[in-house]
């Protein structure tokens, strides 16, 4: 079959506009199953209604599969609206961490025929062929769909446990395409070399935060140590490579295993340059595996700090010590690692003061650059159910969260405080002496003058003093 998979064009609700890994390992699957797949992200299109409308007719999909993440879903809609006005007999389907809830807030739209839950690599090729055959889905794990009125979930597929035989193909996507911008994350904006992509060496995550997702089962499976560095070997050699964004969950949480990879790296003297944008966790560090890290050639790394209130750390499950912390962001910074890390204001329950504390704590550590995110209780968490019981509301507009927005907010702080806080938390953070002289702790002075206007003046533009920065919302 002809299948498009589709990112939307979600204008300043991205998170990122990175290379699509979902979107890669889906349509691998299904170049390998024989079928014809074109993948088409629509984030870094100058112009998304165009080029959307020039594809299908060119390529003419029979099925359509969009990939969203919830701030992001309101975008999907409107993309799938636009593919049925194009073609109204193709089929559409919806899969990403969106796609990890109640089926009736995806195919409630009269636009989404189906809905793929969890890790697509398997159930999408066992779907496809289904329905080029015209056979039955009823009995494919992972899926859901409307029928006779009703919302059928099928079984849940148990986690891929060998993530080896699944190799990208990355013919299918223009990689030049993606030389151009300043990091995996918009909200991590550095980088050494533009020729950089992102990386995953194992999917998912054994702690039990409240607020994150369970696509993986809250456990974790990885990539061998050869599979990995074979893989970087290749981008290097084939287009030229030199930079590796390293988008694990938690790369750290195994440190054996993360010092064998990095040995690896280290071994085969690949001379690249290594960033963690999505957060490592900060009680999985000792000394040799710093010291690999920094041989390896990581210069940066994000940590999961999330809070400075131990209370909050206990009711998000976290399971993180916040005095640790000082002694880490320290040791990463005398290694020339620059560290960023990730806060949260607006937890459930969560008072003014336990707020301040978090915004004195992140300026205390020696960080060199910091963002701080309003909370989203994302639906398949179990954060939204405890914004559901605190505030007798099912927060059902999912068009409506940002981290930039109280839409749904659960704290003790009013949505306007609250947007505020989050605001004075990056001026406090910012604009500070101290946090010059981290900088210079943490990176190499050659690399200083890009460092300071692309990553701290970025954010502290983006996060406290842009005009375009987000309304408030009660």
């Amino acid at each position: 079959m002809r299948v498009l998979l589709l990112r939307p064009a979600a204008e300043k609700k991205s998170m990122a506009r990175v290379l699509p890994l979902g979107l890669l390992a889906i349509g691998s699957v299904l170049k390998r199953a024989g079928h014809q797949v074109k993948i088409l992200d629509l984030r870094i299109s100058n112009s998304p209604d165009e080029e959307l409308s020039s594809v299908m007719k060119s390529f003419n999909p029979q099925v359509v599969g969009i990939g969203v993440m919830t701030i992001e879903c309101k975008y999907g809609f409107i993309d799938a609206a636009k593919v049925k006005k194009l073609n109204p007999d193709v089929t559409i389907i919806f899969g990403g961490p969106h796609c990890s809830h109640e089926p009736r807030f995806i195919l409630n739209d009269p636009n989404v025929d189906l809905m793929v839950s969890g890790e697509g690599d398997l159930t999408i090729a066992e779907l496809i062929d289904a329905l080029e055959q015209g056979r039955d889905i009823e009995n494919i794990s992972g899926i859901a769909y409307k029928k006779n009125g009703s919302y059928i979930r099928t079984a849940d597929r148990p986690v891929i446990r060998d993530l080896d035989k699944f190799d990208q193909e990355y013919d299918l996507i223009n990689l030049e395409r993606y030389f151009n911008f300043q990091s995996s994350m918009d909200f991590f904006p550095v980088f050494r070399n533009k020729r950089f992509l992102p990386l995953v060496t194992s999917r998912g995550c054994p702690f039990k935060c409240t607020y994150c997702h369970d696509i993986f089962d809250k456990s974790i499976q990885y990539r061998s140590p050869k599979a990995v560095v074979d893989e970087i070997e290749y981008l290097i050699n084939k287009y030229g490579v030199r930079e590796f964004h390293i988008v694990d969950d938690v790369f750290n949480v195994n440190m054996k295993r993360a010092k064998i990879v990095l040995d690896a790296i280290i071994q085969k003297n690949l001379n690249i340059h290594i960033s963690f944008p999505n957060g490592l966790r900060a009680d999985f560090f000792d000394d040799e595996l710093i010291d690999k890290m920094q041989r390896a050639g990581v210069y940066r790394m994000a940590l999961g700090i999330e809070s400075g209130s131990q209370r909050i750390q206990d009711m998000i499950q976290k399971d993180l010590d916040i005095n640790i912390i000082y002694g880490v962001v320290e040791k990463l910074t005398r290694a020339r690692m620059s560290v960023h890390g990730f806060f949260m204001l607006g937890f459930p329950s969560e008072t003014r003061k336990e707020m301040e504390a978090t915004i004195d704590f992140a300026c205390d550590l020696g960080l060199t650059t910091a963002n701080f995110s309003l909370v989203i209780p994302n639906p398949g968490t179990d954060l939204r159910q405890t914004f559901i019981e605190s505030r007798e509301s099912n927060f059902e507009d999912f068009s409506e969260y940002t981290f930039d927005v109280a839409s749904c907010n659960a704290s003790e702080v009013e949505g306007d405080d609250l947007i505020k806080l989050k605001q004075e938390a990056n001026r406090k953070f910012y604009l500070s002496l101290q946090r010059f002289k981290h900088v210079l702790r943490a990176v190499e002075p050659k690399w200083i003058v890009r460092s300071m206007i692309n990553t701290p003046l970025a954010l502290l533009w983006r996060n406290a003093i842009s005009p375009t920065n987000a309304p408030t919302q009660n």
